[in-house]
Formats: structure tokens, sequence, C-alpha cells
């Protein structure tokens, strides 16, 4: 799943008091920013093995330190423990610890039995929805446009253009990981995958206020 971890950032940020929308993001892909950089220090494994499942490519071998159930409890609790201690914000970390745990979830409902329990067992679970790819294909974009929709309501965002083309592009990633050939090796899943980072910040630009002097300007949320 990928637009589907979006689409829960976006409907959790319903008003300014709230996270902004880049920490959401990075709560909601926490995991998945932690995994490329333990497959690139060899520390987790995948491979290209084209109908594992009918939806991807990828086998995810061994990820029980960024993908097992009891570690995506364990990166909840830090991620709110770290906006709790920056911010003082008890609601705020309390909903990106929730939105931690939310990927996991969301890819336990997706992947076949490979995600961990924890990394001190050989038990995985998954629900295997990527073997029924129009089933899999109507969740996730069902989720992402209501995702689109409630954030739409929240009247967070400062720059309207910079949304849409972030939800353009979003899409467009997700075409392509539907249709796209497998990736030619491991290390370019792992490297491509980084770039999450680059939404990030562009979710951080659209809600940044676009001047000193504007009078809708506020408070910029972390």
């Amino acid at each position: 799943m990928f637009i589907g971890h979006f689409a829960v950032g976006l409907f959790s940020k319903k008003d300014n008091t709230l996270p902004s929308l880049a920490m959401m993001f990075i709560a909601v892909q926490m995991l998945d920013l932690i995994w490329p950089v333990f497959v690139l220090l060899g520390i987790e494994t995948l491979s290209i093995d084209p109908g594992n499942t009918a939806l991807t490519p990828l086998s995810f071998d061994y990820y029980p330190y960024s993908h097992s159930l009891l570690m995506a409890l364990v990166w909840s609790v830090v991620l709110g423990v770290i906006y709790l201690l920056y911010t003082k914000n008890k609601q705020g970390s309390i909903i990106l610890g929730v939105l931690v745990m939310s990927h996991w979830v969301l890819d336990f409902i997706t992947h076949r039995p490979d995600l961990p329990i924890s990394p001190f067992g050989d038990a995985k679970v998954g629900l295997g929805l990527w073997n029924h790819p129009v089933a899999a294909v109507v969740l996730e974009l069902s989720l992402f446009s209501l995702g689109v929709l409630l954030y739409l309501k929240s009247s967070v965002y400062k720059r309207k253009t910079a949304f849409w083309l972030l939800i353009v592009f979003l899409l467009t990633i997700h075409i392509m990981n539907l249709f796209s050939p497998p990736p030619p090796n491991t290390m370019a899943v792992a490297w491509s995958a980084n770039l999450v980072w680059i939404i990030v910040l562009w979710a951080w630009w659209i809600e940044k206020s676009p001047s000193k002097n504007s009078k809708y300007q506020t408070k910029e949320k972390i």
C-alpha cells in the first residue's frame, strides 16, 4: 500500500491545533522511512519475486525491526514521546503514535503473511489483499479520495496549487507502481524508497504561510 497510508495522514489533519501534515506523513510512513535505511545497511532484506502477490513483485523477506507488530508499537511510542517532549502537545503525540500503528494495520490487510509479530520469533501474519487486485485498488483509491476530501474541509493548507500537484504526483506514483515492470534490483528499491522524504517536505510547504506579511498567516505547527 502506498497512497492509502498518505490518505490516513490527510484525513487525520482536521485543524491547525493538530500536528502539521508533514508530521502526519512522517507518522503514517515511519515504518517505510526506517525500512530502506535498514535495507541499505544490510540489516533487513527483500527480493524481486514477480508473482509472489498479484499486485507487487517485491518479496519482503526479512524486516522485523521496521515492520513487526512489536517494533511498530515501539516506533509509535518513540515518535509520540519525541513529539510530546518537543511540543508539549499531548493530543498531537497520541495521534502521531496511532498513525504509526495505522501503517502496520493497513499492511496487515494488504500483505501476504510476511509481517513478523516480533523480531524474536518466526510467526508472520497478513491477510493478503494484494492477491485480489481489484479489491485492493478500490480500497486504496477510496481511502485516498476520502482523505483528500476531508483534508480540503480542514482549510489548513496555504498553497492550493501545491496541494493539487501533490495529489496528482501521488496518484502518478501509484499508477506507476501498478503498471511498471519489476525494478532492476533491490538496492534501486531501497534508494527510491527514501524519496518519500520529498513528499514530507512537499506537505510542509503546502501548509507554510505564503509570507510574513500575510494577514492569513498563522503560527507554523510542527
